[in-house]
């Protein structure tokens, strides 16, 4: 009887001992776990154009049809000036270009005449001469009418002033009533046209044509580059680089440009310390592995690309698995 006890007693310990070298842990193929390295740096979204819409005349301003906030199309009319003066000088060239017109009629017939004149030696050639530089210098004047009077059309077009782009009013420099003179900026706009622009180190050696993307706003926006700088910031070490987005961003927001290397690797908080050194922990056949990593340091991603995509590595319970620990893996 006391033969059965001791057994007993010496079952239960073996079992505890057993039950106690169980790990429960969760695993995860390694393929799923890695990620590539990831560099982030600031970055803007900015407009590729500003513009200054200015008065092309001296005038007064008669109107402004949009403010700043607005959006405008381009070739629609923003701003409208005073053009009275500019019309009746425009109407004044027709006029001026008509009577060149007429006086280079005239010019012809009297040198017709001149010339059957002349023929029968009843006009001298002298005269005949003059009457034909008369008719030269018509076709002259009424060249230079025609030229004046486009000057004064095109004058009269800069009365209204145009968006030259799709655009966003920034600001008003100028009220309506206000005389202005040519140049004088009255609204300040931004195309909706933009480019993603960052500047990185000069010798950052990332793959820039893919897996590149612009962060705003939670949202994480893919980007293509449009151009890389062969020109280097002496003062800051960097190189100024352009991309070009398909999703629509208010111009002027910043962002983080992230740029992800071809490299895989795992999430730093994969690494543990056994033994001083640093390595992972792996299930294998059942039992807990300890793959070191020679080269790892605490706190930064780890290095994988030397092990097998397939293989189980232990997320849950790592941290209290040790090398060559019995697990009992959970779904």
């Amino acid at each position: 009887m006391q033969l059965r006890k001791l057994f007993l007693v010496s079952f239960c310990f073996a079992s505890f001992a057993v039950a106690k070298d169980n790990v429960y842990v969760t695993v995860a193929p390694l393929v799923e776990l890695q990620k590539n390295i990831a560099s982030d740096f600031p970055a803007n979204v900015v407009p590729l154009e500003k513009s200054l819409l200015s008065a092309g005349i001296s005038s007064e301003i008669t109107a402004i049809s949009l403010r700043p906030g607005d959006e405008v199309a381009k070739g629609s009319i923003i701003i409208r000036l005073d053009c009275r003066d500019t019309k009746l000088r425009r109407d004044l060239a027709f006029q001026e270009l008509k009577q060149a017109d007429v006086q280079l009629k005239f010019s012809e017939r009297q040198s017709a005449r001149i010339t059957k004149l002349a023929e029968t030696n009843i006009a001298s050639e002298e005269l005949k001469d003059t009457r034909a530089t008369e008719v030269q210098q018509a076709v002259i004047g009424l060249a230079s009418k025609r030229l004046a009077l486009q000057e004064a059309k095109l004058q009269v077009s800069k009365c209204e002033v145009k968006a030259p782009f799709d655009a966003i009013i920034v600001e008003q420099l100028a009220s309506v009533g206000t005389r202005v003179s040519v140049g004088s900026p009255i609204l300040e706009i931004v195309s909706k046209a933009f480019d993603i622009r960052a500047r990185i180190p000069f010798d950052y050696g990332a793959d820039i044509q893919k897996n590149v993307s612009f962060i705003v706003q939670n949202r994480e926006i893919p980007v293509q580059i449009l151009a890389e700088s062969g020109a280097v910031d002496t003062g800051t070490g960097t190189r100024l680089l352009r991309f070009e987005s398909a999703e629509t961003i208010d111009p002027g927001v910043p962002g983080v440009l992230r740029i992800r290397s071809k490299k895989m690797v795992l999430p730093a908080d994969f690494l543990v310390e056994r033994d001083r050194s640093y390595g992972i922990m792996v299930a294998n056949s059942g039992l807990a592995r300890f793959i070191a990593r020679t080269n790892a340091i605490l706190g930064q991603p780890v290095d994988i690309t030397d092990l097998d995509p397939g293989t189980l590595v232990i997320e849950a319970g790592r941290f209290k698995a040790r090398d060559g620990d019995q697990l009992v893996i959970r779904q």
